[in-house]
């Protein structure tokens, strides 16, 4: 699997990129991801996203931080026949105050807001995570986290 830093996706053109996969920062996340990188995909693209199969609890990001940008966090059960039957519980703090989803969600982190860490605490049945900025940037963290992974 290519690891995330050295993903190159295949162009089709100005508009259409095609998605490689590779393997996630997280070991916890054993299944190939797919991730877009912005403009190093499109030029002139203000969107990179990140998509993950889930299956197992662990803490994806365990110190809070803000970003210069808006995101998106979506949590969706990962049965192909029903994306809103959703048996996982994940917590995560906005803004110092941590929220439990237990249900197929998304959220909204506008830019300067203070959020993480992000806990996945029980997977029941695998959830489908996707991860989606506003920045030009290819992904949105590029040192690690205080655990020591990225």
């Amino acid at each position: 699997m290519i690891p995330l830093e050295k993903l190159k996706n295949v162009k089709h053109g100005l508009y259409i990129t095609e998605l490689n996969p590779a393997a996630s920062r997280h070991p916890e996340i054993t299944a190939p991801m797919i991730a877009s990188m912005g403009s190093k995909d499109i030029e002139g693209a203000n969107l990179g996203a990140g998509f993950a199969y889930l299956v197992e609890p662990f803490v994806m990001i365990d110190a809070a931080h803000k970003h210069d940008f808006d995101q998106f966090l979506y949590f969706i059960g990962g049965d192909a026949n029903n994306f809103t039957e959703f048996d996982a519980e994940i917590e995560l703090e906005l803004d110092g105050k941590v929220h439990s989803i237990t249900y197929a969600s998304w959220v909204f982190i506008p830019k300067g807001l203070m959020h993480c860490p992000l806990n996945v605490k029980r997977i029941g049945k695998p959830v489908i995570f996707i991860d989606a900025r506003l920045t030009k940037e290819a992904s949105v963290r590029s040192s690690p986290n205080k655990s020591g992974k990225s």
